[in-house]
């Protein structure tokens, strides 16, 4: 019943969000109430939770709201993802049809890096469990750990110590010593390993795209079963990734990498 509720609560809110968001000059309360059909004290308080948030504004003035300029900042991250997906698609097609592996392309947020376009692999023998939207924690990727490994050490450790670091796998590295050590390999060769760290069975090689900073928030991998991961492959396979690194930080205003 509760759960009921709560969705039925998101459903008015969406509704009162959509309708502010199509106004020109802001509504009232009494003018979403006869729009909507709901009672005036259900959309004050839905409107106070959202201006909390920022995703509505109030004029103390007028008493009018309006769309907040959250709804601008998170637009806008959906804009540049969708940018930087558009941009990396074909060097990370080109990347999948040269290794014939599982190619992933994901965005850091937060703790965690979230899975945001895939190249499956042409083998299709063997399917990897990721999947678009899914998300995993910084410290238990290959694809993380490269991202964390262009960040200043000491925002590195704060992100760690924040984590609720435990084992996915009996692989994955918890300790804070080893996982600092493994980040300044990964500094010294450009790239980073997976393990079996995040799923039985795989490895994985990384390499993080810099900004203009020197500072990556993307990061594309090429995953495998460890049947076709040999140290033989995995040093076969850095020269097309970091190839393909660089362009697509060179497509979308990074690059900070020279030739090697």
């Amino acid at each position: 019943m509760a759960e009921s509720s709560s969705v039925q609560s998101l459903e008015r809110a969406f509704d009162l969000l959509e309708k502010l968001c199509r106004s020109r000059n802001g509504m009232t309360i009494g003018t979403l109430s006869a729009e909507t059909g709901l009672h005036k004290s259900t959309v004050h308080r839905l409107l106070a939770t959202m201006c909390t948030r920022g995703y509505v504004q109030r004029d103390a003035e007028t008493s009018f709201y309006r769309a907040g300029m959250r709804l601008c900042e998170l637009s806008s991250y959906i804009v540049e993802n969708m940018d930087v997906i558009e941009r990396a698609r074909a060097p990370l097609e080109r990347l999948g049809h040269e290794t014939g592996e599982t190619v992933h392309l994901v965005l850091q947020e937060e703790r965690d890096i979230v899975y945001i376009h895939k190249v499956e692999s042409v083998s299709g023998a063997i399917r990897m469990f990721s999947r678009i939207g899914m998300r995993r924690p910084l410290y238990c990727t290959g694809l993380g750990k490269a991202i964390l490994a262009t960040w200043p050490d000491e925002e590195a450790r704060a992100l760690w110590r924040a984590s609720d670091v435990r084992p996915w796998t009996p692989y994955t590295i918890v300790d804070e010593a080893a996982f600092f050590q493994e980040l300044a390999q990964v500094r010294r060769l450009g790239y980073a390993m997976d393990n079996e760290e995040n799923e039985l069975g795989v490895r994985c090689i990384a390499a993080a795209i810099p900004d203009y900073r020197g500072r990556a928030s993307y990061a594309i991998s090429v995953s495998a079963p460890l049947t076709r991961m040999s140290d033989e492959r995995i040093a076969a396979l850095r020269v097309p990734l970091l190839e393909t690194r660089d362009e697509i930080a060179e497509a979308i205003g990074g690059g900070m990498y020279g030739k090697r």
